[in-house]
């Protein structure tokens, strides 16, 4: 399985289509929780600079008028690999990942704990894929998580 993590010049995404702001922040929760260590960045004066609550950080970015038009960072590292979002569209959780960070089958079991960590917490499946701006429905899934069936299947 580490072969979908050949190093190609591009980062694997982790995505959960079609998505909510409460499964964005459900996530973000359970990470902060699950994680090896997570980190928040943003440039929101009134909010916690270390550690915001998500719904605080959600309605800055998105509903507020000195939000639009920025966005915050959010990075949690499960094991050795770490793995980042910047937050562009509240309709699809995208977290990326350095496959250079995937050296072995431990990194590998780090993403696949990531994968599954998203997809309980949002109760939605959750896809790695290749790189892209947005999802294309034709993109190949290199391993995807359903947490209603608890089936984890890769190409």
């Amino acid at each position: 399985m580490c072969d979908v993590f050949y190093l190609d010049g591009s980062l694997r995404d982790i995505r959960v289509l079609d998505a909510t702001r409460a499964e964005w922040i459900a996530v973000f929760e359970r990470l902060r929780v699950v994680a090896d260590e997570t980190e928040v960045e943003h440039t929101y004066p009134r909010l916690d600079p270390v550690s915001p609550a998500f719904a605080d950080l959600f309605r800055a970015w998105a509903d507020e008028p000195e939000g639009q038009g920025t966005s915050f960072a959010f990075r949690a590292r499960f094991g050795a690999v770490w793995f980042f979002a910047l937050p562009l569209d509240e309709e699809e959780i995208e977290f990326s990942v350095w496959p250079e960070q995937v050296v072995d089958g431990a990194g590998v079991a780090d993403v696949l704990r990531f994968l599954v960590e998203v997809a309980t917490a949002s109760r939605r499946p959750a896809l790695l894929t290749g790189e892209t701006v947005l999802y294309s429905p034709g993109m190949p899934t290199l391993i995807s998580h359903d947490p209603v069936t608890g089936l984890t299947s890769h190409i």
